[in-house]
């Protein structure tokens, strides 16, 4: 149910097509929003100029402030 809801199995053909495409394109993008994040929470463990940089990237992630 993560991608897709029990109504799809009556979309037609394509519709069907194109969702699937969508959520293969939503998957790649969180498979590399999760890669850059561990290269920056690596960075992080390195330096403080890694770690602020973390804090800014986690910032614009969740809208946080201060």
């Amino acid at each position: 149910m993560a991608n897709g809801h029990p109504e799809a199995r009556h979309y037609p053909l394509g519709m069907a097509w194109e969702e699937a495409l969508i959520v293969a394109e939503r998957l790649n993008q969180e498979a590399a929003s999760n890669t850059v994040l561990l290269q920056v929470a690596g960075q992080a463990v390195m330096s403080k100029k890694g770690l602020e940089v973390l804090k800014k990237v986690l910032k614009e992630l969740t809208g946080g402030e201060g």
